[in-house]
């Protein structure tokens, strides 16, 4: 209605007015929110993780807009994230209750194997998926698969300690996003491995497996190959939410 029109009737006006705070007192009482401890949807696997959904400590960021790796897979994710849950974050927990680690809560995640199944050897394996069902990264516990070693020339392009993360030899592991040159190769990876697999100068691969006393595990990044164009490249994609993002899952993981 235009402010400036003239009521011919005062009590028209007095009307008017009363209404007007009454609508102006419902709109700020309104509230929206989501009553805590609410689950993630359950899986329908025998042994089902535990994805317990936390409290959203700051609003989502807006969509990285720079190159990211391009992913393995295109799996369709397992649920269409609600709108109070993407700013959260869920906990993942491996059937055996030992590691386990935290992630976005509109992202996903794709069992693979089972406890004491024929498959021991290759363990169980979490594979996390984006809201498109971009495979993103990978987690697997309780496997007795190891990886190679050799002379390389390492790039250490992002490294920081796993707080409280220790191999079954009691040393520290961490975060690292690395570039290997070796031979006529290269090679970009970003996991959680030994803390001195990143240290400055070092000249030995290392392994990307680590042990604990439940057996080995391997948490890693899922890229294509090859990653990116250039070092230039993978340090733009530095800048984006999905690398902090991945870059937080590989920090929050824990063993007990």
């Amino acid at each position: 209605m235009n402010r400036n029109t003239v009521f011919p009737s005062l009590a028209l006006a007095a009307a008017l007015a009363a209404a007007l705070g009454l609508s102006s007192c419902a709109v700020a009482g309104q509230s929206a929110g989501q009553s805590a401890g609410e689950t993630g949807p359950a899986s329908a696997a025998a042994a089902a993780p535990t994805q317990q959904e936390s409290s959203p400590a700051a609003s989502a960021e807006p969509a990285a807009t720079a190159a990211a790796p391009a992913p393995t897979s295109t799996a369709a994710a397992t649920a269409a994230p609600t709108a109070s849950a993407v700013a959260g974050v869920k906990t993942f927990t491996f059937p055996d209750g030992h590691l386990s680690f935290s992630y976005p809560s509109n992202w996903s995640i794709r069992m693979v194997g089972s406890p004491g199944n024929a498959a021991k050897l290759r363990g169980v394996q979490a594979v996390i998926a984006d809201p498109t069902g971009n495979e993103l990264a990978s987690v697997v516990s309780s496997t007795n698969a190891s990886s190679a070693s050799g002379p390389v020339a390492r790039t250490v392009l992002d490294a920081a300690p796993v707080p409280g993360l220790k191999d079954v030899d009691g040393e520290q592991l961490a975060f690292g996003f690395a570039f290997d040159s070796f031979a006529d190769q290269s090679d970009f990876h970003m996991g959680v491995r030994k803390e001195r697999d990143f240290a400055p100068g070092v000249t030995d691969a290392g392994y990307s497996h680590v042990q604990f006393p439940n057996g080995g595990a391997e948490a890693k990044v899922l890229f294509a190959s090859p990653a990116f164009a250039s070092v230039d490249a993978a340090k733009a994609w530095m800048t984006t939410e999905q690398y902090s993002q991945l870059k937080r899952l590989l920090l929050s993981l824990k063993y007990s």
